[in-house]
């Protein structure tokens, strides 16, 4: 069996996280894994994800140059690639350009979200109902990808919405029965991250495979609105949950309630701009779309509603523990 040496982006994160002792557990990955604080990146992987097929290189991914020799200089031949924030657009184009340069890489796969980016019909839809730029990119970064003469395979990845955003909440659903997150009543598609990062190692590891190459949409069949989220962690919780509406008052009361944690306006009124399209669109997953997913998993995707009871069963004996 040939082995794939690997870049991964974000190795830390929440798709990370679950990739790195995937790929490492078939004996068949290198991984490179940049980072700009390796103590911590080490603290969040398990112990095994430090054996030697591992390297943990300090640095910045926004280095184009860095990236470059990065490359070269391990002979990657798959990357995988995850970025979001601010500088998603820049510092996507600059990584691209530094993988064309290197020339070693073979297979990239890209982590965009589930929707349709590229068709006249899907692109109209979209640039007509959103203005926010960390979702709109990855409609630019597809394009570049279909239409750029790269010399490499490009399979993209489009989840829905995370299991895992909805941590982000955990303190006030605990002490307040609050869910701060504006997910409106049109519904949603949820995924785990676990997931994701399979659907990744199974393409990562079998460029062949039927579906590499192509864009896999990851998520539930089923969608969930705000109230139905609301009522899930409720039962879980065994509380009366409540959640920010998805209208102007509440959409805005979530854009301050960022900033007031320390997130820059810009970026606070971008995300907000994201939920305000899941209220008036809705995040779901087309049907042939989850037929392929689960051929490729070769199984249902994991179930989001025994994730929350789960999840929100852990939580509150945690707090009673804590206050017995």
């Amino acid at each position: 069996m040939s082995t794939h040496t690997i870049l991964i982006t974000a190795p830390g994160g929440h798709i990370g996280t679950e990739l790195v002792p995937a790929l490492l557990e078939t004996g068949r990955a290198k991984l490179i894994l940049p980072t700009s604080n390796p103590e911590r990146l080490k603290s969040a992987l398990p112990t095994s994800s430090t054996e030697r097929n591992t390297t943990v290189v300090k640095g910045s991914i926004k280095d184009p140059v860095w990236i470059e020799s990065l490359l070269r200089e391990h002979g990657v031949n798959t990357v995988f690639l995850c970025l979001t924030g601010p500088d998603e657009a820049l510092t996507t184009f600059n990584f691209f350009d530094a993988m064309h340069k290197a020339g070693t890489v073979r297979h990239l796969i890209y982590v965009s979200a589930g929707a349709d980016f590229v068709s006249a019909e899907g692109m109209k839809r979209l640039f007509s109902a959103c203005s926010s730029e960390h979702v709109l990119v990855k409609s630019t970064m597809e394009l570049k990808l279909l239409h750029g003469n790269f010399g490499w395979k490009t399979t993209v990845l489009g989840p829905m919405l995370f299991f895992s955003n909805d941590e982000r909440s955990k303190g006030s659903l605990v002490a307040e029965g609050w869910f701060d997150e504006p997910l409106g009543e049109a519904g949603v598609s949820r995924v785990s991250t676990r997931d994701i990062a399979e659907v990744a190692k199974t393409v990562i590891l079998a460029p062949e495979h039927k579906h590499a190459g192509t864009k896999i949409w990851i998520g539930s069949r089923k969608t969930y609105s705000g109230s139905e989220v609301s009522a899930l962690w409720g039962q879980a919780l065994g509380k009366d949950v409540r959640m920010v509406k998805s209208d102007q008052l509440g959409l805005q009361q979530f854009e301050d309630g960022m900033v007031g944690k320390g997130v820059p306006r810009d970026w606070g009124r971008d995300i907000r701009l994201m939920y305000e399209l899941f209220g008036k669109e809705g995040f779901a997953m087309p049907e042939e779309e989850y037929g392929r997913l689960c051929e490729i998993l070769g199984r249902e995707p994991e179930d989001y509603e025994k994730w929350v009871l789960r999840t929100g069963k852990a939580w509150a004996a945690e707090t009673n523990g804590q206050s017995g």
